[in-house]
């Protein structure tokens, strides 16, 4: 896989997922991760829904992003956060489902995980780490922190990323993504938006306040 790929790919885990802050313990059953398909009720018939699981947490996304040679980070620190952000740490197991849905020129992607034991966060890099800036060769791009909605006994944040590429021919692709994550302790709901690509048309605008919406039904829909 090429370098620009190998980054867009990563995306959910380097710059498009969020910096979610430590959540809330306590005792609770554990969560059906399929409660999250009650929230395709919510669009209507110009939206397009596809669900998977419930199934094993994949491991692959699970611990630090594997990074293509030569990218860096600014500041410099901040490599270790940026490759590990809003992902789980190796070697935890449990449930997830994923909902994706399609709409308005916009997919959202929502994933709900029921982890055997809480998902730690460094909150002292995510406070230093507030942007972070890469570049690989041709590829350059940032990660920065947004507003996330407030939930109930949980903890939230988001991130807006955008990556540029000059390809072969000089011509430059961009690729935009807002993330935004809630961690409940030993669970965890997040939701990317990002513009669905259509041939020969500009990208659309992404709608961050409807991905925002989508992750407080989602955790809602998880505790009820």
């Amino acid at each position: 896989m090429s370098v620009h790929k190998s980054l867009i790919v990563s995306s959910v885990g380097l710059m498009l997922c969020a910096q979610a802050l430590t959540g809330c313990g306590g005792g609770h059953k554990p969560y059906d991760t399929t409660k999250l398909f009650n929230i395709e009720s919510s669009f209507g018939s110009d939206f397009k829904t596809q669900h998977q699981g419930p199934k094993d947490i994949d491991p692959k996304i699970l611990g630090p992003q594997k990074m293509p040679p030569g990218v860096t980070f600014d500041p410099s620190d901040c490599a270790d956060y940026a490759a590990s952000s809003g992902r789980p740490p190796k070697g935890i197991r449990g449930k997830m489902s994923m909902l994706s849905i399609n709409g308005n020129g916009n997919q959202f992607v929502a994933i709900a995980m029921q982890a055997d034991s809480d998902i730690p966060f460094d909150t002292s890099a995510a406070e230093k780490c507030k942007h972070v800036s890469f570049q690989a060769g041709k590829l350059t791009g940032y990660l920065d922190e947004v507003d996330a909605p407030q939930i109930d006994k949980a903890k939230t944040s988001g991130s807006h990323s955008e990556i540029e590429v000059t390809g072969k021919d000089g011509q430059q692709q961009s690729r935009e993504s807002y993330t935004f994550t809630a961690y409940l302790g030993d669970a965890m709901v997040q939701v990317t938006a990002t513009p669905t690509p259509v041939r020969g048309q500009p990208a659309a605008m992404v709608d961050a306040d409807r991905a925002r919406e989508i992750l407080v039904d989602a955790v809602s829909a998880l505790r009820s």
